[in-house]
């Protein structure tokens, strides 16, 4: 359930991708029911194949329509306020509504079938569900796949860039004055002290802490380019000594690999993120 609740990825909502998929789905749709007519299709027409070529394209034609209309109006909602995949599933499904009232509508208005309307609607409904199954899961798959190739990329582009050579991170106060340089694998974690932030970093066989005057949300902005990331309001934590992610209850922390075991509790809000950079690091 916590995963239906999540925000949705940014290539769901992105206007190519959409696109590709609505065109992609089009074309799917339209293969499938001249080769395989899937529930009879040729019986709704009562036609041969080249009619129902024709009436199969305009009844496409028309899904297409309402699947473009609603996927403008979901862009423009998507980019004001945030979507979950919850809310995503009732809009994909409202669709599949709206194209077999559509389409149900159309084969009483043109047709002029002798059928009981509710009847022929949940046939249609479920007609438009399993053709619409395969190229939607197809088209999601190979979105997902590219945003996690492309993630990965940005990835190793940054690794390479920045660590391969340039070992140390520099801090800087909150007037942007140097204060001192590290060797990135010393830095474990940064906590926040009210107008300070205490850097936790091993020495040898102890952790020792050293205070800068900075705040967590400039830090962050500082350090985008290295592997300490946000993971609570007073916490950062240095990936690359990390241990163990596990959930203690209904709690979720990090462990450090360092002298003195350290945990570091997680917030929900950083949740996301920390999964997101622990797969990137798992591949």
């Amino acid at each position: 359930m916590h995963f239906l609740l999540r925000k949705i990825p940014a290539y769901i909502v992105d206007k190519q991708n959409v696109l590709r998929q609505i065109s992609f789905t089009a074309i799917f749709a339209l293969i499938f029911i001249n080769l395989y007519a899937p529930f009879n299709a040729e019986s709704w027409f009562n036609a041969g194949k080249a009619e129902l070529f024709l009436y199969s394209s305009l009844y496409i034609l028309a899904g297409v329509l309402v699947i473009v209309l609603s996927r403008l109006i979901f862009i423009r909602i998507a980019a004001k306020t945030r979507i979950s995949f919850l809310a995503y599933v009732f809009w994909i499904f409202a669709e599949l509504v709206l194209m077999a009232f559509a389409y149900t509508f159309m084969d009483i208005l043109f047709l002029d079938h002798d059928v009981n309307p509710f009847e022929h609607y949940i046939k249609l409904l479920f007609v438009t569900l399993f053709v619409l199954a395969i190229p939607y899961s197809l088209s999601w798959l190979y979105y997902s796949w590219q945003d996690q190739k492309r993630k990965l990329e940005e990835l190793s582009s940054a690794t390479s860039n920045e660590y391969s050579t340039k070992h140390m991170i520099t801090f800087f106060d909150e007037t942007d004055k140097l204060r001192f340089s590290l060797q990135s694998t010393d830095v474990l974690y940064i906590e926040s002290t009210d107008n300070y932030v205490t850097l936790h970093v091993q020495d040898e066989t102890r952790v020792k802490k050293i205070m800068l005057r900075n705040t967590m949300k400039r830090l962050e902005k500082e350090l985008e380019m290295t592997m300490i990331r946000r993971c609570h309001r007073s916490y950062m934590v240095n990936f690359e000594n990390v241990k163990m992610v596990r959930l203690s209850g209904t709690n979720l922390y990090i462990y450090l690999n360092n002298s003195e075991e350290s945990r570091i509790p997680v917030s929900r809000t950083y949740t996301e993120k920390v999964h997101e950079m622990i797969n990137r690091l798992s591949v």
